[in-house]
């Protein structure tokens, strides 16, 4: 969730009713060495509370430095340690999903990075290797060191992409630490298959990853359960665009216009999934370079709907089974 789950997503989302939201992976190292780029993706408004920053790092000694630093400025509510996340880069580096082949490692770093006096969590896959499990074995390790909180992604880090979550291993990760909380991730787009990986796995919440991108209105219609007896209706097309507006005021004030427009990009291409000659308005969005641009553009789109632009959106996303860390 890389360049989504920004501090302006978060809080938009915890409006809608998000339950515990979670920072984009942050560099232990760039934390240790207090790298202002690092110690920028710390940062959160108390409305996002609770929050977990997430780490990621490949020794202990490094982790527990990081997380040092980070409750002497911070003081999150967690400190989550990413050993699912498949990309390249943290894989070769011995960090992220990596980590899944040295369950031991994994409760080394929890205990480490406990001594700051910040809970600690821990996000896992499967396993790393296909037909390799280790998840549950991670589990035991992060909850013996003092781990409050396991979530797991119901995939394999190597060859995972094209492929399927499987949520059977959530369950066994949940019979592995029965006094843990655990949460389940993958493949959830919709109230039903939330609903259903609580039933299948035992798990005591959900992650939601892709089915949230561009789509932080989806929490309403769960933060009073799965099955609400009376969901809030999707959000109108107007309503949209006072919400792509909002959180460009947002970016712009955190990130500055140049780097709030390009950001917000894939987040309006997201919004106007389906949108009545969206294909021709995301390409014009493309070209503008301020945000009062887009804002103007996205209000005369509105203006050319007329009446049906209080008509509910309902598009219906297509999802491809891609690898996502989420």
């Amino acid at each position: 969730m890389a360049g989504v789950t920004d501090s302006p997503y978060r809080r938009i989302s915890r409006r809608y009713g998000s339950g515990l939201l979670y920072s984009e992976c942050i560099s232990a190292e760039g934390i240790r060495r207090r790298g202002l780029s690092s110690l920028d993706y710390c940062r959160f408004h108390e409305e996002e509370r609770p929050i977990a920053l997430q780490l990621f790092g490949s020794q202990p000694e490094q982790m527990g430095e990081a997380a040092a630093v980070i409750a002497e400025l911070f003081q999150p509510d967690l400190i989550d340690i990413n050993c699912g996340c498949p990309v390249k880069k943290f894989v070769t580096k011995g960090c992220g999903g990596a980590l899944m082949q040295s369950p031991e490692l994994i409760g080394r770093m929890v205990e480490a990075v406990g001594k700051a006096g910040i809970s600690v969590s821990v996000k896992l896959r499967t396993g790393y290797w296909p037909g390799v499990e280790t998840a549950p074995e991670a589990a035991k390790a992060a909850a013996e060191a003092g781990a409050v909180l396991v979530a797991v992604h119901g995939r394999f880090v190597r060859k995972a992409k094209g492929t399927k979550a499987d949520w059977e291993p959530i369950r066994r990760v949940r019979e592995a630490v029965p006094n843990l909380p655990v949460i389940g991730n993958g493949d959830i787009f919709s109230n039903e298959d939330a609903a259903r990986m609580v039933a299948e796995t035992g798990c005591d919440r959900v992650m939601i990853a892709r089915w949230a991108e561009g789509r932080p209105w989806l929490f309403a219609s769960m933060k009073d359960g799965f099955f609400p007896l009376n969901p809030p209706p999707e959000p109108s097309f107007a309503e949209k665009v006072a919400v792509v507006e909002d959180q460009y005021r947002m970016m712009v004030g955190v990130f500055g216009e140049k780097t709030a427009v390009f950001r917000m990009r894939k987040q309006v291409g997201w919004i106007t999934h389906g949108w009545p000659g969206g294909g021709k308005l995301r390409g014009e969005i493309m070209m503008i370079t301020t945000a009062d641009g887009v804002i103007s553009r996205l209000r005369d789109y509105l203006n050319m709907l007329g009446d049906d632009a209080q008509l509910l959106n309902l598009p219906a996303p297509v999802y491809t089974m891609e690898d996502d860390e989420g």
